[in-house]
């Protein structure tokens, strides 16, 4: 598989959607020491200095229907190959935290094209990282366990484990995140467009939407989830 390697860049996600016409493959990954300009869902800035693993994964004539399930097979991978250092738990519907503290995330995009979508799945994991800004509520598998990370190992581990969970279908990857869920049984803040709710977390249901005990919520429609 190509992978593009860069030293810096504002975002791999930004840098794929621009190329990723230019390249034949039908499946390749960009990764970068750091980034500058890192985004989240809904535009959020996300600190990503040197140290981490900074990925976008691109694959082409993707299931378009299927996107929506590769945000929980990319956490589920995340939370998986990261097992081995830390006790990672899933802050629904796409943040690996440990404790709390966020150690990964995912963005999904793609552009789809009739039934067929190129997809690209963006993730970044605090490795190697040894500091935080003061507002960033965060820790990385150096500052837990004081050991150092193969992000190249990592990475590949990551991409396959994500094909392994793609072999799911969507009720059984939710019933994977439930079990492994940061949320569960307890209160939450939930906000989006204009609103906000406090609700207790309840489960995560068969169409990967969250239910608590004031309603049930879809992906899309949860900017922000912390945990009260």
């Amino acid at each position: 598989m190509l992978v593009i390697r860069l030293t810096r860049v504002t975002s791999t996600q930004d840098f794929a959607e621009a190329i990723h016409d230019m390249i034949e493959e039908k499946e390749f990954v960009v990764v970068a020491e750091e980034q500058t300009k890192a985004r989240g869902r809904f535009g959020r800035a996300w600190y990503s200095p040197k140290g981490g693993l900074w990925v976008t994964h691109v694959m082409k004539d993707f299931e378009a229907e299927r996107v929506p399930d590769l945000t929980l097979a990319n956490a589920l991978a995340i939370r998986k190959a990261l097992e081995k250092y830390v006790n990672a738990k899933i802050r629904w519907p796409n943040d690996v935290v440990v404790d709390d503290k966020k150690i990964a995330g995912v963005l999904v995009e793609a552009i789809a094209r009739g039934d067929e979508a190129t997809a690209f799945v963006g993730f970044g994991v605090d490795t190697n990282v040894t500091e935080f800004p003061k507002d960033v509520r965060a820790t990385s598998v150096l500052l837990e366990t004081g050991k150092l990370v193969d992000n190249d190992e990592l990475m590949l581990e990551i991409i396959s484990l994500t094909k392994e969970y793609l072999r799911l279908n969507l009720s059984q990857l939710a019933k994977e995140l439930d079990n492994y869920s940061s949320l569960n049984g307890r209160e939450v803040r939930l906000s989006g467009e204009g609103w906000e709710k406090r609700c207790k977390a309840l489960f995560v249901d068969f169409m990967g939407r969250l239910v608590t005990d004031c309603g049930i919520f879809e992906v899309e429609e949860v900017h922000r989830v912390e945990v009260i």
